[in-house]
């Protein structure tokens, strides 16, 4: 195969990572910044944690309002109009001079951002059904890469006279561009599906396994956000350690090989599953006891490996579950995890109050292992 033929094959794929990069490269950065955000208009950690939810909830709504509508009007419209609208969001936030002003123009952001996130994903499983369990292992490593990359572009800016908001600049150069190139692109199919795609046994386990998989994402994601947004202020709390986006980026980096792996290994997803959630939550109930910068640093490595083989186990059985309703499935599951996220987001405060840091993240550790008992279900129900 000569390299033309190559790209046309991958062009497709190539942009559908780019943007779940920049969904990474958002989460990373949001959650980088906000303690500086909160600095700038001086908001305690509960309204730090309502702020985080803000983003959060739009990524919980937009899949609820258009969930279906890429299925019936095409995914490369959908693509393209709210790639479009993340560069209105980037300049909300960089023209706000308060924190309502800030919170729309998040607002904006998730909800476009979640609109992207699971079109993207039913995009390249329409595109690519040959090797599409191996891609999904390359689109979730592409969402923790930018997510790795974005708190030290926002580390970087603290040292520049834009402070905090020339990462959302970037941002919104970055989507213009990705915008024009996802217009450009078609969206045909890349592979000749095979016959007989979906999994037999009618919509009882249709729906039983979606709900199985939304129930699974609603608290990882949820558990991820509360640790991410916080682990900057819970080092600053607990070690007096200002490095906590250096944390955050390692947290993210770990899941990169940890979600590749995922994808060459997608035979083993009925282990990997469970597997997943386990280590995560023993990983994170040992950081309440660590008090040491450098040994929490691994810890929180770590911990990102293992929470890196959720999001992609959990993708791999989408598509056997969706019956070909690819974009539907994935908006569901995408909904989870954006009421997963708000609702654990915005307690994290009051867990705060009454647990302190390392009681909240003990707390959290609890949630996330009830994500184990649920995942020893999915294979069985798939079998």
């Amino acid at each position: 195969m000569d390299s033309l033929s190559f790209w046309r094959r991958n062009d497709l794929s190539a942009l559908l990572l780019a943007s779940i990069f920049m969904n990474g490269f958002e989460t990373g950065g949001y959650q980088a910044a906000l303690l500086y955000v909160g600095q700038e208009y001086d908001l305690s950690i509960g309204q730090q944690g309502i702020l985080a939810s803000v983003q959060l909830f739009a990524t919980m709504i937009a899949p609820l309002l258009l969930g279906a509508l890429a299925d019936r009007i095409g995914k490369k419209i959908m693509l393209v109009v709210f790639t479009a609208i993340r560069v209105l969001s980037a300049a909300i936030i960089l023209l706000a001079t308060d924190s309502l002003t800030f919170a729309v123009g998040i607002f904006v952001l998730g909800f476009s951002c979640s609109i992207v996130q699971y079109v993207a994903i039913a995009g390249m499983q329409d595109a690519y059904p040959i090797t599409r369990n191996r891609r999904m292992g390359f689109i979730t490593a592409m969402f923790a890469l930018g997510a790795v990359v974005a708190p030290l572009l926002v580390g970087f800016c603290l040292t520049t006279s834009w402070g905090w908001q020339g990462f959302f600049l970037v941002s919104g150069i970055v989507f213009f561009f990705l915008t024009v190139l996802l217009w450009r692109t078609g969206f045909e199919p890349r592979e000749t599906a095979p016959a007989a795609e979906t999994v037999g046994g009618g919509t009882g386990i249709y729906v039983k396994g979606v709900a199985l998989l939304c129930f699974i994402m609603f608290i990882y994601v949820g558990v991820e956000n509360g640790v991410c947004f916080f682990l900057n202020n819970f080092l600053l709390d607990t070690m007096n350690s200002t490095r906590g986006y250096l944390a955050l980026s390692l947290f993210w980096l770990a899941m990169i090989p940890s979600r590749f792996l995922c994808g060459f290994l997608a035979k083993y997803r009925s282990r990997l599953i469970v597997l997943a959630p386990l280590g995560a939550t023993i990983m994170l109930a040992i950081l309440t006891l660590i008090r040491s910068e450098s040994l929490a640093f691994v810890i929180v490595f770590v911990l990102g490996f293992f929470c890196g083989g959720v999001y992609p186990n959990v993708l791999t059985y989408v598509a056997d579950f969706a019956s070909g309703r690819t974009a539907t499935v994935t908006a569901a599951i995408t909904v989870a995890t954006g009421v997963g996220a708000t609702i654990i987001s915005a307690s994290f405060g009051f867990l705060h109050d009454s647990l302190g840091f390392s009681g909240a993240f003990l707390a959290l550790a609890a949630l996330l292992g009830v994500d184990i008992f649920v995942a020893l279900l999915v294979p069985r129900l798939h079998r």
